[in-house]
Formats: structure tokens, C-alpha cells, sequence
């Protein structure tokens, strides 16, 4: 199933998805030769669990609201538990009140859910939303990756309630975690798109002008990733290597392959990619077992492979590796999982 097709499941606004769609094809920089990343939203899960309410309180003002991620994106469950956090974090801006309700993440992805609400009596029934600027910083790190923030679907488009979800790929240069770091987040300037009686795109209309300051605050969130270093040999792209880290979140998994054989590999790998690249990460087998015996395959083709990477592909002064990061098409409970197999090697998780 191709990404498009999973975006039609997520609810995006069309133009949210478009959005969405070029956001995932930015390119992740890190050391060595990085790929172009591929992105799509993690399938929702449909909770059935009531919702639970917040009471979030701001300057002048108290705001009623329930985690955006849980309710609106990820549905409650086990793998949801093992990764996320409530925030709880709101700023007023002219009596609109921007908050960060949730957030789910490990250590390299980070998903953050807003909501918006306007003055009481403001009805918010445009077809799309958006800030005409966010910065997000991670303070002391030197940092890469790529980014986007898109409005869900809007449930009742005559109330004065909106929602975002940031998501957030980010590779810190010293090698630490997302997970406890500081983190500042700035929106500017919510507009909505105005179109003309063809359909087509007009202009953005300010709805309202100012900026919403989160400030510098800790991102932390539970943490169950399982961290391996297996030190395991490994035969893939026809050479011989040994598979040196492993980490499996409940939003994906994260392996690193490394050898002196690797040097050199775009003179025999393929550009067979499906974005027209050498074809190094995507198509190594990776599979999960859980207790019950069940096997999730995690596919480099289908699967989001943003972060996936090589080093030494064309120059062979620089180290031999491949970086395999894929994504989950719905958050996992990593409790119930037992082994995984890359390439043929099996490693216990437990």
C-alpha cells in the first residue's frame, strides 16, 4: 500500500495531506551520505475508550481539552502508554489560546498534538488551516531533520476548536535521545486558505496575527525503546557485516549495519529505490515475532524509512555503514514482542 494510500486514512485535510505529501520527501541530513527520507502518518487506531478531559489552565482563560494524539490520531492503547506523555501546556495570544495537549515519540521522532481555540463565538469553518511559520529548536544540540505540521480533520466546523499535530523527525549530533530534551516551539500567524469558484488556491487570510510562544521546556515522554547491541554478523548487499545497534519503540525500529565490505557499495547496488536511489536500505528483511507467534514484517518499501541512511557508498575514505529506520503503520505494543530477524539473524529481545 503505497503512503498516498495510507494518507487517505489519516484525517488530514485535503490540503493538510498535499502538504503532508511534500514534507516527506525532505531529505535528513547526518553524517555520511544520508538518504532522502520518506514520510506518512502513522495509521490511526480507533479508540473506543471514553474521553478523558484536561483542564488546562491559561492566562485569563480555561481551556477543555483532551489529548489530540490519543483521541485523534493513535487511539488509546498499549503502545500509545509506552511512548507518550500529556503536556499540558497552553499560550493566549489576543484570546486565542494555543495547546499542547500530548505527545508521542522515542528517540528519534517526536509527535506533538495542538489544539486551537478561538473566542467563544468565533466559528472556525474554513477548509484549512495553518500557521504561516514554526520554528521548533532543540537548545544545546546540533541538530537535522525534517518536519511538518498539519490540521486534522475538523469534527464539528460550526464550534471554535481546531487541531494540528507537529510530527517531527530529528537526528541530535551528539547522539542523544529526543526523549528528556529541551525543546522551544514558536507559531506564528494562523491563517486559512482561501479559494476562488475553480478550486484553486488564492491567497492565505490572516485569522490571527501574533505569535504563540511555548518557550524552552523539557520533552518527556515514557520511554520502553529496547536498546541492543548485538554485535552479530550479518551478510547484506552481497558483503559481510556485522549488525551493531538495534532498538525497537512502539513507533518503529532503528538498526545499524557496519564493515569495511560496505565501502564502495553504490558500484554494485542498484539505483532500484523507489524514489530512483541506490536501493541500500529498503529492501533488507526485517521481521518481529510476538508472544502468540504473530510475525510483522516491517518492509523498506512500504514502510516510512525516514532517517534510513548509508556512509561510504561513493566515498570509501569515509566509514562503511547502512542505517535502517523504519516506521510502524500503527504504534506496537513492545511487551509482546520476543525476537527480531534482520537478514536472516534472529536476536531475542528479551
Amino acid at each position: 500500500m503505497s503512503y498516498r494510500e495510507e494518507l487517505d486514512k489519516v484525517r488530514l485535510t485535503e490540503t493538510g495531506k498535499a502538504a503532508l505529501t511534500q514534507a516527506l520527501c525532505r531529505h535528513i541530513a547526518e553524517k555520511g551520505e544520508e538518504r532522502r527520507p520518506k514520510r506518512r502518518l502513522v495509521r490511526p487506531w480507533i479508540a473506543a475508550a471514553a474521553v478523558i478531559c484536561l483542564m488546562m489552565a491559561t492566562a485569563g482563560a480555561a481551556v477543555l481539552a483532551s489529548p489530540t494524539l490519543r483521541d485523534r490520531v493513535f487511539g488509546g492503547s498499549a503502545g500509545y502508554d509506552q511512548s507518550s506523555a500529556i503536556i499540558g501546556r497552553s499560550v493566549e495570544q489576543s484570546g486565542w489560546t494555543l495547546t499542547l495537549t500530548d505527545c508521542v515519540g522515542d528517540d528519534r521522532r517526536i509527535y506533538l498534538g495542538i489544539e486551537v481555540t478561538a473566542p467563544k463565538g468565533t466559528v472556525l469553518d474554513q477548509e484549512h488551516y495553518a500557521f504561516a511559520r514554526y520554528d521548533v529548536d532543540f537548545p544545546g544540540h546540533d541538530w537535522a531533520g525534517g518536519a511538518s505540521l498539519d490540521q486534522l480533520e475538523d469534527d464539528d466546523p460550526t464550534d471554535n476548536r481546531i487541531s494540528f499535530v507537529y510530527w517531527s523527525n530529528q537526528i541530535l549530533s551528539d547522539g542523544e535521545s529526543i526523549n528528556g530534551s529541551d525543546i522551544c516551539l514558536l507559531l506564528e500567524n494562523l491563517c486559512y486558505l482561501s479559494w476562488d469558484g475553480a478550486g484553486e488556491e488564492v491567497e492565505w487570510i490572516p485569522v490571527c496575527e501574533g505569535a504563540w510562544d511555548f518557550g524552552t521546556f523539557p520533552l518527556t515522554y515514557q520511554d520502553s525503546t529496547i536498546r541492543l547491541t548485538p554485535e552479530l554478523p550479518v551478510t547484506t548487499l552481497g558483503v559481510e557485516a556485522m549488525i551493531t545497534q538495534v532498538e525497537v519503540s512502539p513507533l518503529g525500529v532503528y538498526v545499524r549495519i557496519e564493515g569495511d565490505a560496505l565501502k564502495g557499495h553504490h558500484s554494485w547496488v542498484p539505483k532500484n529505490a523507489p524514489d530512483g536511489w541506490y536501493g541500500c536500505v529498503e529492501y533488507q528483511e526485517i521481521l518481529l515475532y510476538d508472544t502468540d507467534g504473530n510475525v510483522l514484517t516491517v518492509d523498506g518499501v512500504e514502510s516510512d524509512c525516514s532517517g534510513s541512511g548509508c556512509s561510504g557508498g561513493t566515498d570509501t575514505s569515509e566509514d562503511g555503514y547502512l542505517v535502517l529506520a523504519r516506521s510502524f503503520d500503527s504504534l506496537v505494543d513492545v511487551d509482546t514482542l520476543t525476537t527480531i530477524s534482520i537478514c536472516g539473524v534472529e536476536i531475542p529481545l528479551r
